[in-house]
């Protein structure tokens, strides 16, 4: 966290300590930097937002319905010996989510908060009769609201288990509905949605989840096999050409011979220019390439749309509360 007293604003403090730090990522190798921002100023360092929040919600009496699916297990809270297998899972589970942050244990050995950062965490695990973990779930301890901060399943069919936990625990509670923070892609999002759901999605515009490429390269040697990878999802797999992307951190070259991606190997006739902070959102799925190439400053040269829509999904990219600093 970073906080200027009062009486010393305004003397070019902050602006001293971003551009230094940001020198130092760039000098230690870092290829982006990503933190939550206030509105307004940290797009003078680069930063783009990049990150939607999106609150579903469910109300009480339709969630308990799927109360006639659930499943037969036990609950309890989760305690240190757990971590390892509830890291694991969120791992699986987040494997393919732009964004989400990799936990390890040396780095995460517990829930410190629940839907926002003063906001004490209840951590559950669903276990089976030979004690095998099942899923577990992280909520606010809240008298008066049922706010589940994450989920993570072992299999789909534990969905109908947890929306009638939160339904039974909203009952108790005599509140209206159930408030889940959860990218709107999540599955068990688009579970609850059979059982009538209101979503709540916001795109900051200057401020929250924001990102900054640092070092354009390296960055794209190692997120090379995703790039593959989509591409031969997509109309073009197989592929052989390339693409040039110019921002002011300089130029780094997509050559794809039958599919396959060297970066930075080859010059290439298609381009596009745009800035690093724009590149970051298409890199990040935030933005869609046709709305990144409807900004003034953008050019694009030769045959690149198929390419960069290829490569540039719009998509959900988050990181759980969990991991917000």
């Amino acid at each position: 966290g970073v906080y200027t007293q009062r009486e010393h604003r305004k003397k070019g403090y902050m602006r001293a300590l971003c551009e230094d730090t940001v020198r130092y990522m760039v000098d230690e190798g870092y290829d982006v930097s990503l933190l939550f921002g206030i509105e307004n100023f940290y797009t003078k360092f680069g930063y783009a937002s990049s990150l939607a929040s999106s609150v579903c919600k469910v109300k009480t009496r339709d969630a308990e319905v799927a109360g006639a699916q659930a499943r037969a297990c036990t609950t309890r809270s989760i305690e240190e010996k757990d971590m390892p297998a509830v890291l694991t899972l969120y791992n699986a589970n987040n494997a393919a989510r732009t964004g989400s942050i990799v936990r390890a244990p040396e780095h995460f050995a517990k829930f410190h908060k629940g839907t926002w950062y003063g906001a004490p965490p209840e951590a559950v695990v669903f276990e089976d009769a030979n004690g095998a973990l099942l899923a577990y779930a992280v909520w606010d301890i809240n008298a008066k609201a049922v706010k589940v901060a994450e989920v993570g399943t072992r299999e789909d069919g534990q969905f109908p288990t947890l929306l009638a936990a939160f339904a039974e625990q909203a009952i108790a509670k005599r509140c209206e509905a159930i408030e889940l923070h959860l990218p709107p892609d999540h599955p068990f999002g688009e579970f609850v949605q059979r059982y009538g759901a209101k979503w709540k999605i916001t795109y900051p515009r200057y401020g929250s989840g924001m990102m900054r490429i640092l070092n354009q390269q390296p960055l794209f040697e190692k997120i090379a096999p995703e790039m593959e990878r989509r591409l031969a999802l997509s109309p073009l797999a197989g592929y052989t050409g390339g693409l040039a992307l110019s921002t002011d951190l300089g130029t780094t070259t997509l050559a794809f011979d039958g599919g396959k991606l060297a970066v930075g190997a080859v010059e290439v006739p298609a381009q596009i220019r745009l800035s690093q902070d724009k590149l970051g959102q298409l890199v990040m799925g935030y933005r869609s390439v046709r709305d990144v190439l409807n900004a003034p400053d953008v050019q694009i040269t030769g045959d690149a749309l198929a390419l960069l829509n290829a490569l540039f999904v719009k998509g959900h990219p988050y990181v759980w509360v969990a991991d917000h600093f």
